[in-house]
């Protein structure tokens, strides 16, 4: 027995095994530690010169997997601050850990939104209240009110920042809820720097200074205030000596907005001159010169910032390209597209309608056969006023029985005549000879129309199948939200700098806000730039981080299409076992990212084994590759393969499909399937079954995939399998999957070939395919 494997890292080039566990314990040990360092520092932020809610915020908003770490810096901050009711915040800070704990099974309220607002509020109200009646303080009571609102409202901003980033999303695909929360939370770290002094200068203020510089620079007059009010708000509640920094800060980020179409030496300048006049109004010249130099120092590091930044940042504030025109052409060529479609489905009916109704009207019978020998033979006799003209109706009963002789022996006898015949005839010899003769030309125009029907049915699928594209089509425009014309002109002018010939460029966004980046160039572009260069340039120039592309060679033209790196990422192993240990395995087998976001694979196999087998296979695996890399849908895909494998030769061609698209963004695996076998889901430890009936290409012009659909996570597993590989029972099998733990997918797809090659006999060998995928974290 001789097993092939093949294997291919995970989509993004990853190396091994050993050396991902390393990279993973490093990435959460260092992500320990800064949740760590942020707990420290985050607690430092206090509001009125005594409040400092925000650490109790932040332990309840952070992950599970680091709320240890989170606790641990949080309460030592706490105590380095030492407010005077430090002892305080780290009850709060305490009660909310166990509470986290004690609710974390449950799942309807741990993974609430809501949950870390509420925790945070209750915890520092009822802790605020004990003491504020302890001191029968009004006053007291209504700063803990304050307060607690405080750390509910930093808590529900802490959490919905933190989601967003764990969901891997660029800037451009969040919503202005999701923008405004980002920046309440740089409000809050910000805050929480301005605590960490050197000289009376705050890094905290610094870093506000910088960011509304960088806010103004490429946001104009927009980004510039928008930054100056939010920071210079939160600095004013922090003490009542920094009241004026919101005016002074406002007044210095419009200035700085209005001269930035100038450049960042005049931007600099002018919040520099405006922001320095508004500190006069404090009248403290300690606090004068500590901003002054705050702002010198924040102006040095935006003067050293790349230009490249202005690719991300600019995309926030700027206003949006007026969409009415384009979205009106949208639908323009969405309505088109879906009345071209409904027209060539029209066509392909009428095609059947009219070849239906000539079959019935000129298609040759058996009545034709007698009518000519009628005409050929009985025409020509004197006697046929006794039998044609007379007796008309005794006649035809006569030929009419000679119907089943024919068909059962394929000719007629004289003596078979004057046996059924009812009258003596005189040209016996005659009629046979003319009856034989029409019959084989009956035959003839029989086979001739059974092929004219086959080609006109793959014809007529034809037109069903350009119905099928036009469908797709306006559902794929009808399904993209807008066109980004900005990132589009950005990558051709980078792509014309590099020398390259662009054909097409476009950059659009789908209604999860995600973008995709098409490009058509020459064929000769790889001599120009590697791939690699090229997807971190158009990156940078779209603002998004993008995957490695899908490449597809179009004739002389290459399309190129970029989609935004997923959430998930697959790790697929792959064997093969040929039968008999022959040359040719009957069975194919691809995977690739279709550029859009998934990853998409697929197994044929071919009819029988051996070099038609593998034939038909490698033919079906390899049209559908390209035909689904081109863009098309799988069902569209399906009728051109069918269509290809029934008219590729006069031999019958058939082959099953079997196709997993894995969504990398959401971890929905959607299931194909034309006449193949069962694919196994290993789904938290559970092994499922997923099977369903249909019919393998290559034998009816119609012919449909099954469909079903399964969601899967990290650490979930796809087994897909031909039918060479369930030869008895497959218990073994399911066995295998689910005790299957640390093990790479190569290994478990060979040990499931050996494993089926030795359950079989030499003497019902079979060609045998094993194909096994693993779903990871995009790290």
């Amino acid at each position: 027995m001789e097993v092939q494997t093949s294997t291919k890292a995970n989509t993004r080039g990853r190396i091994n095994c050993k050396s991902k566990s390393d990279y993973r314990a490093a990435k959460n040990l260092m992500m320990h530690g800064l949740y760590f360092l942020c707990g420290m520092v985050i607690c430092r932020g206090t509001l009125m010169g005594e409040l400092a809610p925000f650490g109790a915020s932040y332990t309840a908003s952070v992950p599970k997997k680091h709320m240890l770490w989170a606790i641990a810096g949080t309460a030592l901050g706490y105590i380095i601050l030492t407010p005077s009711n430090s002892f305080r915040y780290l009850a709060v800070v305490g009660a909310i850990g166990c509470m986290r704990w004690m609710l974390s099974d449950i799942k309807k309220i741990s993974q609430s939104r809501l949950f870390a607002c509420l925790l945070a509020f209750i915890t520092v109200l009822v802790t605020g209240l004990v003491l504020s009646f302890a001191q029968s303080s009004t006053t007291a009571v209504t700063y803990t009110v304050i307060e607690a609102c405080l750390a509910g409202a930093a808590a529900f901003f802490l959490k919905l920042s933190t989601d967003m980033y764990y969901s891997k999303r660029t800037l451009k695909s969040f919503s202005q809820q999701e923008m405004a929360s980002l920046v309440m939370t740089g409000c809050i770290l910000i805050l929480s720097l301005g605590s960490v002094t050197v000289q009376n200068v705050s890094l905290g203020r610094i870093a506000a200074v910088l960011i509304i510089l960088i806010c103004a620079r490429y946001g104009y007059v927009t980004g510039g205030s928008i930054s100056a009010i939010a920071t210079g708000s939160i600095f004013s509640l922090s003490s009542s000596a920094m009241t004026f920094l919101c005016g002074a800060y406002a007044f210095g980020g419009l200035m700085a907005g209005l001269f930035a179409g100038v450049g960042k030496a005049a931007c600099a300048f002018a919040f520099t001159l405006c922001s320095t006049i508004m500190t006069f109004t404090c009248g403290d010249s300690k606090v004068i010169v500590s901003l002054f130099i705050e702002t010198l120092i924040a102006c040095g590091v935006f003067m050293l910032l790349p230009k490249q930044l202005g690719n991300f940042v600019s995309a926030v504030f700027l206003p949006g390209e007026s969409s009415k025109g384009s979205e009106a052409l949208k639908h323009n060529v969405v309505m088109r597209l879906d009345f071209a479609s409904k027209a060539m489905e029209g066509v392909s009916d009428c095609v059947n309608k009219v070849s239906d109704k000539l079959k019935k009207l000129y298609s040759p019978t058996m009545d034709w056969v007698y009518e000519n020998v009628r005409c050929d033979v009985c025409e020509k006799c004197g006697l046929k006023v006794y039998c044609w003209e007379k007796q008309k109706g005794v006649t035809k009963d006569d030929f009419s029985r000679l119907t089943h002789v024919l068909k059962n022996e394929g000719k007629v006898s004289a003596d078979a005549i004057d046996v059924i015949f009812t009258k003596k005839c005189c040209k016996q010899g005659e009629i046979a000879e003319s009856i034989n003769y029409n019959y084989r030309e009956y035959l003839s125009c029989q086979e001739a129309q059974r092929r004219v029907t086959g080609v006109r049915s793959v014809v007529a699928g034809q037109f069903s199948g350009l119905s099928t594209i036009l469908k797709d089509m306006s559902k794929e425009f009808d399904s993209y939200i807008t066109y980004d014309t900005d990132s589009s002109q950005r990558v051709e002018e980078f792509l014309q700098y590099s020398g390259l010939e662009v054909k097409e460029c476009s950059c659009v966004l789908d209604k999860n806000g995600r973008m995709t980046a098409e490009i058509q160039l020459a064929q000769n572009w790889k001599d120009k730039i590697r791939p690699a260069v090229l997807t971190h340039e158009i990156s940078k120039c779209c603002g998004r981080r993008f995957d490695s592309p899908c490449i597809t060679k179009l004739g002389d033209t290459v399309r190129i299409v970029f989609s935004e790196i997923p959430y998930y990422d697959v790790q697929v192993g792959s064997a093969q076992h040929i039968c008999n240990n022959g040359k040719l395995c009957g069975d194919s087998l691809n995977y690739f990212s279709n550029g859009f976001g998934s990853m998409v694979a697929l197994i044929s196999d071919g009819m029988g084994t051996g070099g038609r087998a593998a034939v038909d296979g490698n033919m079906a695996v390899s049209v559908m590759t390209r035909l689904c890399k081109a863009g098309l849908s799988y069902d569209c895909a399906l009728q051109v393969v069918n269509s290809a494998l029934m008219v590729k030769s006069e031999d019958e061609s058939l082959a099953t499909l079997d196709i997993a698209d894995i969504n990398l963004f959401t971890g929905r695996v959607n299931l194909f399937k034309a006449g193949a076998p069962l694919t196994y889901i290993k789904k938290n430890g559970s092994v499922i079954k997923k099977q369903s009936q249909s019919l393998p290409v290559g034998i009816l012009t119609d012919v449909r995939f099954s469909y079903d659909s399964i969601g899967l996570s990290a650490g979930d597993w796809i087994v897909m399998i031909t039918d060479g590989a369930l030869f008895t029972e497959d218990m073994w099998l399911v066995s295998l999957i689910k005790s299957w733990e640390e093990g790479d997918p190569e290994t478990l797809a060979s040990k499931i070939v050996a494993e089926s090659a030795n359950r079989r006999s030499k003497e019902h060998d079979d060609d045998i395919t094993a194909l096994v995928i693993k779903i990871l974290d995009n790290e």
